[in-house]
């Protein structure tokens, strides 16, 4: 049902709610098949020129509703195109230039602001501008300038009249959905819709969401995506990684978007039961911490007691009330990839496998597994050595590289299975170039046939990574290094660098070790490394004093008290759910 005009300029203020802006500008680019948003950190601070009084915006809404008889304006849509075509060169100059651009970010900053009070004042000469005024290009460049301001002041400014034109079908809700996510973040809130990502380092970092069980609910009415779909997207268009960022609670009164049951009737179709109640019982998280020297190599011979450490839960002393020595039992799982880059050195694959299963304590439990385009277990749980041998022996395949897949199904299909109070790790061998990170995949015309057929992981890095932090197992990531021999118009340099911080960020966040092979004779020594870590490996336990189960990510921090040159690894944090 609508609302009259005044109850409606009320739920658009409560919708984006008068908080506190923070005070880092940031400039960004829009990918328009994407609706993709990336920010670029800038320490400027610009002053706030007026975009849209509330009687102005008025004013502008009455143009929507009765639409005044206007010409076509050639001069206004150059004039726009103009201004959104500035803005991209120096996105796209940004982007080249990743380090040392700040004078180019502030620039970008300053620019964006300049347009958009622009736009207000053509909107205040003329109204809403639609197709017919300054055709699909004009109106196009308008919402990009919208969207990527800088000052989410001016954003709230016009963010009515913005709400008025998508429920009149002049804009898509998308459009709005973007829009909303962005001044949500530039007030210190949580986005809605998930469109919102910034770039460091060439990964993208998905800003923390508001909802995740009901993400994809909001973005089907904004007719957006499925979340999953928008990410692989970006990770298949623009071969990148894409990480999510986890979320804190944010206090109440903090809050930058009400979506309570019964508030929303502005056809935002947004709704969130605030009553629900969040259960409060008592769990037990479990940490598997390595203990290394401050040359971070394993260490042997300490005997550290329950006593030795302190564990902290968002800053907080936790009480431990579990601990258990490193003679509790590993599952170990051997991953190993078998793609075309390692087909001529798979003999020497297999020999370090044995190897790796002859150092083995003989109470450790090792499954095996291969992959290429697809996963395979060669070997389900066993301690009988020679009965692994025989299977290593057995090995034979070869295909493109699903990488993400294949970790995916060691935890839904191996790891599932590991036996209670065993410890459970993946020791990961693989040049890590998942299909998705190739060149022009499935894109006649180039590479060829066996390269066009190719399909990137179903699961996406984002979706991967957040099993590793919700699962306990550590993986220690071995990155075969084939770069001298298969870098290409396909597999490139950043291929390979995108590669390498994947296996990197899985074992970060399992609390596991990365390692660099630069061949595969290397794989002994470090097979050798790894034994020799969970060998001593300790096990923490404890109940959190925060009992709620908010689904919020709680960040941890393990000490050693009073001795001094020692690194903990453990996983980083924790989702109470």
């Amino acid at each position: 049902m609508r609302k009259n005009l005044r109850k409606e300029n009320s739920d658009n203020k409560r919708l984006i709610n008068d908080v506190h802006i923070t005070s880092y500008p940031l400039s960004i680019i829009h990918y328009p098949l994407l609706l993709l948003v990336i920010f670029f950190a800038s320490t400027t601070t610009f002053a706030q020129n007026q975009c849209l009084s509330e009687a102005e915006a008025n004013k502008v809404i009455q143009t929507i509703k009765n639409p005044p008889k206007l010409k076509k304006n050639k001069s206004l849509r150059r004039e726009l195109v103009k201004m959104r075509e500035a803005q991209t060169e120096l996105n796209d100059k940004i982007l080249a230039q990743t380090e040392n651009n700040k004078p180019l970010v502030e620039r970008l900053n300053a620019l964006s602001r300049e347009h958009l009070v622009r736009l207000c004042g053509i909107y205040k000469e003329y109204g809403w501008l639609t197709k017919n005024i300054v055709e699909t290009e004009g109106l196009e460049a308008a919402l990009f300038i919208i969207r990527n301001s800088n000052n989410a002041g001016l954003q709230r400014e016009i963010f009515p009249v913005v709400v008025e034109a998508s429920q009149a079908g002049l804009i898509p809700k998308a459009n709005l959905a973007s829009l909303i996510d962005r001044i949500r973040l530039k007030s210190g809130g949580r986005q809605i819709f998930g469109t919102q990502l910034k770039v460091e380092d060439e990964i993208g970092y998905l800003y923390p969401l508001e909802n995740e069980a009901k993400v994809d609910d909001w973005r089907k009415t904004y007719q957006l995506p499925p979340l999953a779909d928008f990410i692989k997207q970006i990770e298949t268009e623009y071969r990148t990684l894409v990480v999510k960022m986890p979320s804190s609670p944010i206090l109440k009164n903090n809050k930058t978007l009400n979506v309570s049951k019964g508030d929303d009737d502005l056809g935002l179709g947004l709704s969130d039961d605030e009553d629900e109640v969040l259960s409060i019982e008592s769990r037990l998280v479990n940490l598997n911490v390595r203990v290394l020297d401050e040359n971070l190599n394993g260490t042997r011979g300490l005997n550290l007691k329950r006593e030795d450490f302190q564990v902290f839960e968002n800053g907080i002393k936790q009480e431990i009330s579990f601990f258990s020595t490193a003679d509790t039992p590993f599952d170990l799982v051997l991953l190993l990839d078998l793609s075309g880059s390692t087909l001529e050195k798979q003999g020497l694959i297999a020999d370090s496998a044995k190897r790796f299963i002859e150092l083995a304590r003989p109470k450790d439990r090792i499954a095996i597994i291969s992959f290429t385009d697809r996963a395979k277990i060669i070997s389900e749980f066993s301690s009988d050595k020679q009965e692994l041998f025989a299977k290593l022996e057995a090995i034979d395949d070869y295909g493109s590289s699903k990488v993400w897949d294949a970790l995916d199904f060691t935890y839904k299909k191996i790891l599932a299975k590991s036996e209670k109070g065993r410890r459970s790790a993946v020791v990961f061998m693989t040049d890590g170039v998942d299909n998705t990170l190739m060149q022009d995949i499935g894109r006649s015309g180039s590479g060829g046939s066996f390269y066009n057929s190719l399909q990137p992981s179903k699961i996406t890095f984002t979706e991967l990574l957040e099993t590793v932090r919700k699962n306990d197992a550590n993986v220690f990531s071995i990155y075969l290094d084939t770069e001298l021999l298969y870098t290409s118009r396909l597999i490139n340099d950043k291929s390979y660098r995108q590669a390498r911080r994947s296996l990197q960020m899985i074992a970060e966040e399992s609390g596991g070790q990365f390692y660099r092979a630069g061949q595969i004779e290397a794989l002994n020594g470090i097979y050798k490394n790894i034994i020799n870590d969970l060998s001593e490996v300790y096990s923490l336990g404890y109940e959190p004093s925060d009992a709620k189960n908010d689904g919020t990510w709680r960040e941890l921090k393990i000490k050693i008290k009073e001795k001094p040159g020692l690194t903990v690894k453990s996983k980083k944090g924790y989702y109470a759910n």
